[in-house]
């Protein structure tokens, strides 16, 4: 069986697409774990209106990564699909994507690839390049290879199915991120296990991108500064960090800060400066978010 493993946070419309694009698959193959991060509005009656649906409300926002987790610990699959809620099926991909797998157990992840839900025949992910050590930096491949299977340097979080053998030797996705970085890491923890990371370039899947977390504001401004350098951190030699610091502070930080003040975001300028200090004053296991928002409703 495989195990679809999604998350929600005050989102039941789009979540509502998502079962939709489901709802014609054959149901015996497979289930779907809705995990609820504590939304404000009910997000019960999305098990009322699709019974089907395995729903998990936690009563606490335990991020992306925290979400998918405790999906697990309700899932029944031999195979763990992690897809966003923002995502939607066109055809039935499920069984290529295990079939993958299947045939190929040196491969740890293999990831469909996706395009914009608002621009069908635009890709936004057909693999990743490996991060600069320098800069801390990557890109998006958004090409299509001649190859059906390729290899990726990092899994994207918005979907990714792996087999429940490689979730238990690696272990659960890092809970310190919150949001943003934590599938790069944890691919980054995959790979040091032997495993290849691919996609599947004749499998496709929808994304509305930034349907959760909008396209830039104060809490997004502060995870992505925070992350970036908590990634480093946990992912570079001791020479390879220290040329990283340099180059962050010295010339991607400033460049970053003049532009939200010259687009008189002062609010996402704070945020910036407030992720790079948590990366100063905590250690690297810490659980600590760090920061204050006024709200945090549009995570």
């Amino acid at each position: 069986m495989i195990s679809l493993i999604t998350v929600n946070y005050n989102n039941v419309k789009v979540t509502y697409e998502l079962i939709e694009s489901l709802q014609s698959f054959d149901k015996s193959a497979f289930e779907l774990i809705v995990v609820d991060n504590a939304s404000k509005e009910d997000a019960s009656v999305i098990i009322k209106k699709y019974p089907w649906v395995k729903f998990v409300r936690s009563e606490k926002n335990l991020g992306f990564a925290g979400g998918n987790n405790l999906g697990v610990t309700h899932a029944h699959g031999n195979y763990l699909f992690f897809i966003n809620n923002d995502t939607e099926f066109k055809e039935n991909i499920l069984f290529k994507l295990k079939g993958i797998l299947e045939q190929d157990r040196s491969i740890g992840v293999v990831c469909p690839v996706l395009k914009y839900y608002d621009a069908p025949s635009k890709i936004q992910f057909a693999g990743f390049t490996k991060i600069n050590r320098f800069t801390g930096r990557n890109e998006l491949i958004t090409t299509l290879s001649p190859e059906k299977i390729v290899t990726t340097s990092y899994a994207h979080g918005a979907a990714m199915m792996m087999p429940r053998y490689v979730f238990n030797q690696v272990g659960p996705m890092p809970e310190n991120y919150f949001v943003y970085y934590e599938e790069l890491d944890w691919s980054a923890q995959i790979s040091t296990k032997g495993y290849q990371l691919v996609v599947d370039s004749s499998c496709e899947l929808f994304h509305k991108e930034s349907q959760t977390i909008g396209k830039l504001n104060e809490m997004k401004s502060y995870f992505m500064a925070r992350n970036r350098l908590l990634f480093m951190r946990r992912n570079s030699t001791r020479t390879s960090l220290f040329l990283f610091w340099i180059y962050f502070l010295l010339v991607a930080t400033p460049k970053k800060l003049v532009s939200y003040f010259l687009a008189k975001q002062w609010k996402n300028a704070m945020a910036h400066v407030a992720g790079v200090h948590w990366n100063i004053i905590h250690s690297r296991n810490s659980q600590n978010l760090g920061y204050k928002f006024n709200t945090l409703t549009s995570l």
